[in-house]
């Protein structure tokens, strides 16, 4: 029918208008069949770099663009914008809180349908899964339930694997985090609370994840209704007394998950290295003082995405006891932020002075079953790994 259209049109065209007309027709085709196109792609992800760079926070500015595309793109088209964007810009690779308001902004289409929502996310785990975190706070910001809701809420268990969701173990942490902020929400900022009801999680680990999200929502807070809910809060911490606040916890994981979360205070010290150390002390336990050096590790892994160099430079002023652990989190934080990115991965590790090397790559081995679970990538990723440690890495599968 195509060739009709063009012959009745050639009747009245000459030869080069019908060429354009022929290649037009063709484009649309192309597109028409196979989706969104990797040009589309380009193009918006370069309209919205180029916009970016004329603002001071580029990062903001793309917090506040992306999410607008969602009105005419499908999610996974805006997902492919943001990829592309992250390549376009090697300054902007954290892109947590952008996944946090692409989260927000499909609950907001539809809150019945939040539950559902969970399993959109991005499959290579894009921007630290932050799509997970958005979609569990923004269904229930607003709103504060009572006891039987909440213990409703928390048998749903939206974390857990179902028929239209095959988390990998990452993505279940992302999810159990997800969790601790929106109880934050749910119990009005009652901390006491929601830290109760996370410890109706069945493991340790989720447990954790679940304080570590509720602590996280105090200490930085992203939305005015977030800071409005904060400042109501009859007792809360400043840089100056947020020791004496978190021995309020009489339990030492919560203590020690209010410490570890405060560290937008010490923030300066941390992502140069040389404030680490003092940050991390007078933790209750051993415990919790290694649970903080891995904490405060991704937060400078995380942070120095766009600047690697300045990622080792923290890790090399880090206590030199911990200093493996610091570029091991790096490398981590590298296939956290996106699972295809297995490379830059190894040669983050490659990189590293001689005496961390080996157990930087050791450490990706051992948490590819983490991060991929039984996804297709893992194999691929392992075969990056130096080949003694394929076996470990990809466990046999």
């Amino acid at each position: 029918m195509i060739t009709d259209k063009i012959s009745a049109i050639g009747n009245s065209m000459n030869t080069r208008d019908v060429f354009k007309y022929v290649l037009v027709v063709a484009v649309i085709a192309f597109v028409g069949f196979f989706g969104f196109s990797s040009l589309g792609v380009e193009r918006y992800s370069r309209d919205i770099v180029k916009q970016c760079a004329t603002e001071k926070n580029s990062a903001a500015c793309y917090e506040r663009e992306v999410p607008k595309l969602l009105s005419t793109l499908p999610l996974q088209d805006v997902f492919g914008i943001i990829r592309a964007i992250r390549r376009a810009d090697s300054s902007y690779q954290f892109c947590h809180v952008l996944g946090h308001k692409l989260g927000e902004a499909v609950v907001a289409k539809d809150p019945s349908r939040w539950f559902e929502a969970l399993s959109q996310g991005p499959s290579d785990s894009l921007c630290s899964n932050g799509f997970l975190h958005g979609v569990a706070v923004a269904r229930f910001r607003a709103e504060v339930l009572d006891n039987e809701a909440i213990e409703n809420l928390i048998s749903a268990r939206a974390c857990e694997p179902r028929k239209d969701w095959a988390p990998t173990p990452f993505d279940q942490a992302t999810c159990y985090h997800g969790l601790g902020h929106l109880l934050f929400f749910v119990t009005d900022a009652d901390i006491p609370k929601a830290l109760s009801f996370c410890e109706r999680d069945e493991s340790n680990d989720s447990r954790r994840l679940c304080r570590e999200g509720v602590f996280m929502t105090l200490y930085q807070p992203l939305e005015p209704d977030e800071f409005l809910l904060i400042e109501r809060m009859p007792v809360k911490p400043s840089a100056t007394t947020v020791r004496q606040y978190c021995a309020r916890f009489e339990r030492d994981p919560n203590e020690g998950a209010c410490l570890r979360e405060s560290w937008p205070y010490s923030r300066a010290g941390i992502m140069s290295g040389e404030g680490i150390g003092e940050f991390c002390k007078g933790q209750p336990n051993p415990a919790e003082e290694d649970l903080c050096y891995g904490s405060v590790f991704s937060i400078v892994s995380r942070l120095s995405l766009g600047n690697l160099d300045g990622a080792r430079k923290s890790c090399s002023n880090a206590p030199q006891v911990r200093r493996g652990m610091c570029y091991e989190r790096v490398a981590l934080a590298i296939i956290e932020e996106d699972t295809s990115s297995g490379k830059k991965a190894v040669s983050f590790c490659g990189s590293v002075p001689e005496a961390y090397k080996t157990s930087c790559m050791e450490f990706l081995a051992r948490r590819a079953d983490f991060m991929f679970g039984n996804k297709a990538g893992r194999k691929s990723f392992c075969a990056m790994l130096p080949t003694e440690l394929f076996a470990l890495c990809d466990g046999g599968r």
